[in-house]
């Protein structure tokens, strides 16, 4: 009989995170470092990198820092040079940087477009394109792309979001589609509002209670709640899914 928690097993793999000096990108690359992942932390905050290493370093896995600005793509590029000298693969890929503005869509200035797009969407796809050819060399890799609930539903003051999170979902789509025939899986991650240091500043009081209105579970999302899909959808045990949004959202999406 087969062992099957065995495919869960992520011992001595190698992720790339991005936006991982704070928040949710944060937790999700000490939370491999638990799961006996080696770790490559991107962001433009080398201070606060330099802080998750150690984190990450304090479960026995090894982290690299590599500060990244997303709206750069000759950044991009300097990245997968990096990972070229420090390893020979990634195995998975976790695009979680991003960029939010929440005004009125009438008040979206340029600056805020471009922030939001070409960090949350051209820089996302830039990172699958130049991590995902390493991955193609071994024939096989998982990229995690974050999206959000926002893809399926929406509030005010998050057009130009919720359209960049939706594009994840169909980009996600596309790219599971031509990169399967090199064993590359690509799947995205949508969850709701998470409990992390920035969301207890944001949502609080009246704002608290409408988000928590629209989640049928009745709490925001947690880290640990993400860190069983990031596992999940980072093993071998999901090496047959690719081109889906995983709803890690308490059954936002469904109750919209």
């Amino acid at each position: 009989m087969q062992d099957h928690y065995k495919k869960f097993d992520l011992t001595g793999k190698v992720a790339v995170i991005t936006g991982a000096s704070e928040g949710i990108g944060r937790d999700m690359a000490i939370g491999l470092a638990e799961a006996g992942v080696d770790v490559i932390i991107c962001s433009r905050r080398e201070e606060k990198l330099l802080a998750v290493k150690k984190s990450v370093e304090k479960t026995g896995r090894s982290a690299e820092t590599y500060v990244l600005d997303l709206q750069q793509v000759k950044e991009i590029a300097g990245l997968r040079s990096f990972i070229k000298t420090k390893t020979d693969r990634v195995d998975i890929l976790i695009n979680n940087a991003g960029h939010a503005v929440t005004k009125p869509a009438w008040d979206i200035s340029e600056n805020d477009w471009d922030a939001m797009v070409d960090t949350g969407f051209k820089g996302l796809f830039f990172c699958c394109q130049a991590v995902g050819s390493i991955m193609r060399e071994h024939g096989y890799g998982k990229i995690i792309n974050l999206g959000s609930t926002f893809s399926k539903s929406i509030v005010p003051g998050r057009s130009v979001y919720a359209g960049i999170k939706a594009g994840i979902d169909h980009l996600t789509e596309a790219l599971a589609m031509e990169w399967a025939p090199h064993g590359i899986r690509v799947n995205a991650l949508a969850p709701t509002a998470v409990n992390t240091p920035s969301r207890q500043v944001t949502l609080q009081g009246p704002m608290l209670a409408k988000v928590l209105s629209r989640i049928p579970l009745g709490r925001l999302a947690t880290p640990d709640d993400l860190m069983g899909a990031v596992i999940y959808l980072s093993s071998e045990a999901s090496d047959f899914v690719t081109g889906q949004t995983l709803f890690v959202d308490g059954g936002w999406v469904a109750a919209s």
